[in-house]
């Protein structure tokens, strides 16, 4: 009987194994597409900022009570010390969930529920955008589309060249080091995110908040891309699919300091270093060539501050 039970809890750390090695590795700069969808839909709600919000209660059935007592009740039998037995009967309650309940639960089929996506702003906080143009008139939603539009291509063309330096500008501190982060991964293990044919569908702003300090306009992108990754040396690609297109739905929050307004002028933009002094051209460099203070946008216009990743619909 004992020897029966440790090919059966072999079998288990077996499969394990295997489940633990077919998970998706991310794609796109944040790391939010992958290999399995994600959210219920493109107006509903994981996200970078650790926001994660899942919730696998898909409606267990009665019998939970029954069939995992006998389960672990089963694992009681090896007795080869507590903490083996404990081992084993956390890779079988993995197992047991993924596996037996889900399959259950189902719809008449195997597939796995779609888990949910990040939970998006509340959109009942927000004061409209017509607000924010009255206390800054020369503010204008499609030009602001525009340059978030501009900005995830840029944000993905980034990733590929895994160079994000040239976003620094547009990031805040915190968003821009995460993203680094997820970058020198990429280049410490020899590979490469390449995402192509990117497309924004759809660019919408939902509202904006004011703390008495900073200003925050919530925009949800609507985008279509293809993503894989590739092993630098061999061209072999490791992850994602070079012919399957991913209709992408995020939320951005952007933010700048109270009481900035935005400049009638779209072109050249020189800011003094707030360390020396010295002329800066924000446009062509986030670092003062002359004390190498890092400049970002906050104080001068817009940064964006978080991303939220709400959905993913993968086809072909």
């Amino acid at each position: 009987m004992k020897k029966y039970f440790k090919i059966i809890a072999v079998g288990i750390a077996l499969c394990l194994v295997f489940a633990l090695t077919a998970l998706p590795l991310s794609a796109d700069l944040g790391g939010f597409s992958g290999d399995s969808d994600f959210g219920g839909s493109w107006d509903s709600g994981g996200g970078w900022d650790s926001d994660y919000d899942y919730d696998y209660d898909y409606g267990y059935d009665s019998d939970y009570d029954s069939d995992l007592g006998d389960l672990a009740g089963a694992f009681l039998f090896l007795g080869d010390g507590g903490i083996t037995t404990v081992v084993i009967l956390i890779i079988a309650l993995v197992i047991y969930f993924k596996f037996i309940k889900g399959a259950k639960n189902g719809t008449g089929n195997s597939r796995t529920p779609i888990a949910p996506g990040a939970t998006g702003v509340d959109r009942s906080t927000l004061s409209s955008i017509d607000k924010l143009q009255q206390s800054d008139p020369a503010f204008s939603d499609s030009a602001f589309k525009e340059k978030l539009s501009n900005l995830y291509v840029q944000m993905q063309n980034c990733c590929t060249e895994k160079d994000i330096e040239p976003l620094r500008p547009y990031l805040t501190d915190t968003l821009y080091t995460q993203f680094d982060r997820q970058v020198d991964m990429l280049r410490r293990a020899g590979q490469t995110n390449c995402i192509d044919r990117i497309s924004v569908l759809d660019v919408d702003l939902l509202g904006y908040t004011d703390d008495g300090e900073t200003e925050t306009v919530y925009a949800t992108l609507k985008t279509r891309i293809t993503d894989y990754i590739i092993e630098d040396k061999t061209g072999i690609v490791v992850s994602g699919s070079k012919t399957a297109e991913k209709f992408m739905e995020y939320e951005w929050a952007i933010v700048r300091s109270k009481g900035t307004k935005t400049e009638a002028n779209n072109g050249e933009r020189v800011v003094n270093c707030p360390n020396c002094g010295a002329p800066v051209n924000i446009n062509h460099s986030a670092k003062c060539e002359y004390c190498g203070s890092v400049i970002t946008l906050p104080d001068f216009g817009w940064a964006l501050s978080s991303v939220k990743g709400i959905s993913q619909r993968t086809a072909g």
